[in-house]
This record gives structure tokens, C-alpha cells and sequence, in this order.
């Protein structure tokens, strides 16, 4: 019954749907993406959260196969019919590339300082029973301050998207459409992760995640042990230890472990979806040089 309701409230991000066989296989990709990130169990809310940057890993790759098609650079070179548009779309791209390279690249640092404060909180903890977490208090607190700002760049490149998709001539070229679909799809794709990553950085939770709502629900009817349906947060874990006097030490070591277990998941997949980032800038730059020599 669950999963029924959860399917039920799959949705794509909402741009017009547009396909064309050169794009067939990224589609399936973001379609995949979209299933995960809606589907994944509840009971792990940093399992989803992983689960959807590594889903843009593989997206990624599929991205850069697509930018790599002979039938993709050739609709992306510019003409006298649509040249306006290209130059448009190209700049769009990279410029779309380039702040969530930078948001990624934040984003990544924010998990090395958090993992560096969880080392120092471990070290101090095996010394002596009292230990002092203001500053990991004082950096917490920093870091919702710099994801607010990012979640605030991000809404930026969404509300571009929206505005650029219902623009767009809709009677072009139906490869040359599917392709701009597919590509603002995959930039739209990763604002949501991303959003829903930094969101577990801050620890806020979304009220229009119908995921939290719908554990809540159950849990409250009892249909569910609490432990299948517990919302898993290592990070707010380890806050409530801090600011309660209910956590051992021995709990605390727990919950410190299992955050840097965490954060070494989280900044492998940025990583790797930094490197996705590069490689598509690098793509569509090199169709636009290409350009140059025609």
C-alpha cells in the first residue's frame, strides 16, 4: 500500500515531454533517475539522497554520448536558419554547467570541513568524557548559512529553465527540439538532487515530500515497525547527541562512525559528478569550436 501511494505521486519535472531516438537512451536514463528518487525506501533518507548522486554519474555518461553523436553535433552546429537559437541554447548550457560546477565544488567543500570537525569530535571524545562542541555547533551553523545561499543559486537555474522551455519555439527541427528537451531535462535533473542533498546538509526537511508525510502517517497508525520506517539522517543524529544529555559516549562513537562512513560516500559521488560536469562543458565546447573552422 505504501509503494501504491508513493508511485502514484512519481512526477517528471515539468517540461514538456519530447523524444527522438538519438536522445532514446539518456531519456531512459533520467526516467530511471526520476523512479529512484521517488521510489527509494523510506527508511533511509541518506540512502536516497546517495542513491540520486550516483544516479547523475550515470547520467552524466550518457550525457557525454550523447554530445559525442554525429547526429547531436550536427543539429547543435549553427546555421542561418537557427543560429540565433544555438548561440542561445550553447550559452545557456555552459553557463548552466558552470554554476553547478561551482555549487558542486561548495558543496564538496562543506563535506570535507564536516568531515574534518567529525575527526576532531572523535579524537577528543576517546580523551575525555567532556567535550567541547561549540565549535562544531558554531560550524553547523555556518554551513545552513551557505546552503541556504546555495539552495537560493539553485532555484535561480530552475526558474531560468521554466521560463527558457515555455519561450522555445515548438515547430523546429524535432531532433534539434529533443535534444534542447533532453539536455534542459538532465540540467533539471540535477538541481533537484543537488537541492535534496543540501537540504540533508541543513537538515531541513521538505513538507511537500510526500515520502515523509506518508511515514509519518504510518507510523502513527503502527502498519509499520518504527525501524522500517525511521527518516535516516546521520547528520541531524549526531546534532541531537550533541545538544542532549540522553547520549553515551559509547552512542556518540556510533554516530560519529557512521557519519564519516557517510561523508566519505558523499564526496566520492561529487566527485564523480564534478568530473560529469567538466566532461559536459568540455563537450559542448568543443562543438563550438568546431565551429570556428567550418
Amino acid at each position: 500500500m505504501a509503494m501504491m501511494i508513493i508511485k502514484n505521486h512519481v512526477r517528471s519535472i515539468s517540461l514538456p515531454s519530447r523524444s527522438h531516438p538519438s536522445t532514446a537512451a539518456i531519456e531512459e536514463s533520467l526516467d530511471k533517475l526520476l523512479i529512484t528518487m521517488n521510489t527509494k525506501t523510506m527508511a533511509s533518507s541518506s540512502e536516497s539522497v546517495y542513491s540520486g548522486l550516483k544516479g547523475l554519474e550515470d547520467l552524466y555518461d550518457c550525457t557525454e554520448d550523447l554530445l559525442k553523436m554525429g547526429p547531436t553535433q550536427s543539429v547543435l552546429s549553427f546555421n542561418d536558419e537557427r543560429k540565433k537559437i544555438q548561440r542561445e541554447f550553447m550559452e545557456e548550457m555552459l553557463d548552466g554547467s558552470l554554476r553547478l560546477m561551482d555549487i558542486c565544488n561548495v558543496s564538496r567543500d562543506l563535506i570535507v570541513e564536516t568531515h574534518e570537525h567529525v575527526l576532531v569530535l572523535q579524537s577528543r571524545a576517546r580523551r575525555r568524557k567532556d567535550v567541547d562542541y561549540s565549535g562544531y555547533v558554531g560550524f553547523r551553523k555556518n554551513m545552513r548559512k551557505e546552503v541556504k545561499k546555495l539552495l537560493g543559486s539553485l532555484k535561480n537555474i530552475n526558474v531560468g529553465l521554466a521560463m527558457r522551455e515555455r519561450d522555445h519555439d515548438q515547430d523546429g527541427d524535432v531532433q534539434f527540439l529533443a535534444v534542447i528537451h533532453t539536455m534542459r531535462r538532465v540540467v533539471s535533473m540535477t538541481v533537484s538532487v543537488l537541492k535534496s542533498f543540501l537540504e540533508f546538509l541543513s537538515g531541513r526537511q521538505n513538507g511537500k515530500d510526500i515520502r515523509s508525510k506518508l511515514a509519518m502517517v504510518l507510523i502513527m497508525n503502527k502498519k509499520f515497525h518504527d525501524h522500517d520506517l525511521i527518516v535516516k539522517n546521520e547528520l541531524k543524529s549526531v546534532d541531537s547527541a550533541i545538544s542532549g544529555d540522553s547520549c553515551s559516549q559509547e552512542d556518540l562513537h556510533k554516530k560519529l562512525e557512521d557519519l564519516e562512513v557517510l561523508i566519505g560516500r558523499f564526496d566520492q559521488s561529487l566527485e564523480g559528478l564534478f568530473r560529469g560536469l567538466i566532461r559536459t562543458r568540455a563537450s559542448l565546447l568543443n562543438i563550438i569550436s568546431q565551429q570556428m573552422y567550418m
